[in-house]
């Protein structure tokens, strides 16, 4: 895994910008991020980022305010939350440490990416795959009510997280409103599964790189 970072270091204690930063690269081996099929609690009280922040940023201060609200879901017995929009926490954006993407109704969704919602490099992998293998991809408000009535009905065949870290994280359950609904098993599900034996493939040179995606380091 590879860690860039930044901080400023001018000699100051005000509220400024620094003119100087110091930027580290810190790398190391790594497991799965996830070790399970994801228990996920839909947030509809606290927020993680809102529109005109930083909340499309790697910022550290963007997880500041995530992790009181975090651990009381983990204690909770939570893996992770999905948040919502800031102003009527009615439509969905990221989850703790990934994107969220669905597949409902046999199109994969996601929401679009914006002042709230990180623009993450492996989202837009997961989406030109999508788009390579003929799947109808929409990137566009997703409400949360979408998303509860497809959990319900069925039609919500696919749910998981998107990051570099996470890699493809699948969603076993989510919960709303002190209501779960339980998905299909990950194992049985097609679109996410053979997302993450290509990425896989392509990371471990069984398949070829035919987007550029490995750099020689």
């Amino acid at each position: 895994y590879i860690r860039p970072f930044m901080f400023a270091t001018d000699p100051f204690l005000g509220v400024q910008p620094s003119s100087t930063y110091k930027f580290i690269v810190l790398t190391g081996p790594v497991g799965p991020y996830f070790s399970k099929v994801l228990r996920v609690k839909i947030e509809t009280h606290y927020t993680r980022a809102a529109e005109g922040g930083m909340g499309f940023a790697k910022a550290a201060g963007n997880y500041g305010s995530s992790l009181m609200p975090a651990k009381k879901a983990v204690d909770e017995g939570f893996d992770q939350l999905i948040w919502t929009d800031a102003k009527n926490h009615e439509y969905i954006e990221e989850m703790g440490a990934a994107n969220a993407m669905f597949v409902l109704d046999g199109k994969l969704i996601t929401p679009t990416a914006g002042d709230s919602i990180l623009k993450g490099v492996t989202r837009d992998t997961v989406i030109l795959l999508a788009k390579e293998w003929g799947m109808t991809v929409e990137e566009r408000p997703v409400s949360v009510a979408e998303i509860v009535e497809g959990a319900k009905s069925g039609k919500l065949t696919d749910a998981f997280g998107a990051g570099t870290a996470a890699t493809i994280a699948p969603v076993g359950s989510i919960s709303h409103n002190g209501e779960e609904y339980f998905l299909v098993d990950p194992k049985e599900r097609e679109f996410s599964q053979k997302v993450l034996k290509t990425l896989d493939a392509i990371k471990y040179g069984t398949e070829p790189d035919t987007h550029g995606w490995n750099y020689a380091v």
